[in-house]
Formats: structure tokens, C-alpha cells, sequence
């Protein structure tokens, strides 16, 4: 008997999040843009229903503020480039230092299993599914972690992480600098050597927020600093 998977009722609306967040994060829509439910329903050919549960979510994550029946576009600066790494910091440095007492086997098992498809998608070329498996690698920490409310803070802000990667990885051709540092980082979690682990996660989230940041900084420099 074939396995019935449930039915999500959000489905639609997580459609329409995910090419909002792209386009407002590629700066398609610029801050201050009025989002209007009527004219995104049309535009998407859907009821206001999903678009409304779109504009709930992007408002959850910030990128958006919203009113009765349309949204005003926030987007992200450099400053929330910088205060969502902090955070992702602080998150991943708790789950990972639970999963390593906890569950180390599996822990160590789940990144051997994201390096390999990130690996397989650096020779393809292939910037989704690089990122995604980019994704992948770090929400094992959560996963072997075991803590739910943790995992749920970093589901609300995984999306915009991964768009923001992804606008990121598909101006690079060669994707294998980013592999070995992944490598690296599973290794010292392999070993054990929590210190270890530790600064390499700040010096390998770090450098994730200066190369994401840099094009908003080149954004907001003024003409004088151009």
C-alpha cells in the first residue's frame, strides 16, 4: 500500500513566500515598495488567502511590514545581514555544543551525508542544490541536537539564510573553497575538540557574513565613499 503524505494546507502560501523573499532579497522589490494583496493575488492567479499567509510570513521574518490588506517591503541592510549571523551564531553554537553530548554518532553521521551532496553538487555547478545542501549541513546540528523550540527559531530564519546564500553562490563558478571549509568544520566535530569546534564556527560563519554583506555595503556607501 503507497504511503499518503499529508496534505499541507499552507502549501500555496509557502509558494508565494519563497518568490516574494527572492525578489525582495535580490532587490527586485526595493524597501518602501507597497505589496497589495488584490494586486498579488491577480499577479499570482491565486485567492488572497495564500497571499495573505505569504505576507504573514515574510513579516515574521522581517523582510516586510504589514497592515489590513497590503505590506510594505523592509528588505535587509548590512545591519540585518550582521544581526542575523550574531544570532545564527549564537543558535548553532547551543545546538551544536548539546548535539556533541548528546549525539555525536549521529551528529557526525549527518554531516558526512551533506558534505557528500555538497560535494556532488560543487562538480555539477549547481548553486540550489549546493545551497541547499549547504542548509542541510548546518540544520544537522539541530537535528542531533534534538531541541525543538531551537529548531524552530532557526526554521523561521533558515529561508532568508538560503536565499541570501543562494544569491550568493550563483556568482561563484568554483564552489570547492566553500567544501573544504565544511570539511574542516566536520572534521574538528568528528575529533571532539569543542574549543576547536567552536572557533572554527565563528571564523566560518564570519566569513558567510562578510562576503553576504558586502554587496548591501556597496549599496549604502555614499557617493563621497564610492
Amino acid at each position: 500500500m503507497s504511503e499518503i503524505l499529508p496534505i499541507r494546507p499552507q502549501a500555496l502560501g509557502d509558494q508565494v513566500a519563497s518568490e516574494l523573499r527572492r525578489m525582495i532579497i535580490t532587490g527586485r522589490y526595493a524597501p518602501g515598495t507597497s505589496l497589495v494583496e488584490s494586486h498579488l493575488a491577480e499577479k499570482f492567479n491565486l485567492s488572497r488567502g495564500p497571499i495573505r499567509d505569504a505576507l504573514k510570513t515574510l513579516a515574521a521574518e522581517g523582510l516586510v511590514d504589514t497592515n489590513r490588506r497590503s505590506a510594505t517591503v523592509v528588505g535587509l541592510s548590512g545591519a540585518d545581514i550582521d544581526e542575523l549571523f550574531s544570532l545564527r551564531e549564537a543558535m548553532e553554537r547551543l545546538a551544536l555544543d548539546i548535539a556533541l553530548g548528546r549525539n555525536r554518532a549521529g551528529l557526525t553521521d549527518g554531516l558526512r551525508r551533506a558534505l557528500h551532496e555538497m560535494r556532488r553538487a560543487a562538480e555539477d555547478r549547481d548553486p540550489t542544490a549546493f545551497t541547499a545542501a549547504d542548509l542541510r549541513f548546518h540544520s544537522v546540528f539541530y537535528e542531533a541536537a534534538e531541541h525543538r523550540r531551537l529548531g524552530d527559531v532557526w526554521a523561521q530564519y533558515r529561508p532568508t539564510i538560503e536565499m541570501l546564500l543562494l544569491a550568493s553562490n550563483e556568482r561563484y563558478t568554483d564552489l570547492t573553497p566553500s567544501v573544504r571549509a565544511h570539511e574542516l568544520l566536520a572534521r574538528l566535530v568528528e575529533e571532539g575538540d569543542t574549543e576547536a569546534v567552536f572557533a572554527e564556527l565563528h571564523e566560518h560563519l564570519d566569513n558567510a557574513r562578510r562576503r553576504l554583506r558586502k554587496p548591501y555595503a556597496e549599496q549604502e556607501a555614499t557617493p563621497e565613499q564610492e
